[in-house]
């Protein structure tokens, strides 16, 4: 396990993106104590951080945030009322899981969500390799959830030739 002082600078985490096979990148701290951010690929690519804020500096913060393309959002427009609050309900309940805490920005029903945000919290104290390659992927999946639903709900309204989803992704906290 961990110590607070482990978690004063990313070296530790860093070295435990590597052994998962990622590229650790760091990048300007802002409201955390450090922030590094690394690109997990897969079915659908996802830009991620792991960040040590500052009111909580015992824990390290798992972070993915995604934002749906103008398609989505004229899609979802298009809805009708019944069909927007399934959108929403059922998006909030794939993302209810355990591990993982969820932010929507947006008001439900009346638009489509702006921003999504999946978030795992692991404090010192119970932090290892194995505890944090499990809140890794636990937002991972989340995230990769959060696609389809799109996707199935709303289309892919700009698939690129590459096959990519479309749809922004960003590690905005």
């Amino acid at each position: 396990m961990l110590t607070q002082a482990d978690l004063a600078t990313p070296a530790v985490i860093e070295g435990w993106l590597r052994d998962l096979g990622l590229t650790p990148i760091r990048r300007p701290e802002g409201p955390n104590n450090w922030n590094v951010e690394f690109t997990v690929t897969g079915s659908t690519t996802l830009t991620m951080a792991v960040v040590n804020p500052k009111s909580i500096p015992r824990a390290i913060m798992v972070v993915c945030g995604m934002s749906p393309v103008p398609g989505h959002v004229t899609t979802f427009l298009a809805l009708d009322e019944e069909q927007r609050k399934g959108f929403w309900k059922d998006l909030r309940t794939m993302l209810s899981r355990e591990f993982v805490e969820f932010q929507l920005e947006g008001t439900a029903v009346v638009e489509c969500p702006r921003i999504i945000r999946v978030t795992a919290v692991r404090f010192d104290d119970g932090l290892n390799l194995d505890s944090f390659a499990r809140s890794v992927s636990s937002v991972c999946k989340a995230c990769n959830d959060a696609v389809v639903h799109f996707a199935e709900r709303l289309g892919d309204p700009n698939v690129p030739a590459s096959g990519e989803f479309a749809f922004k992704k960003t590690v905005a906290q």
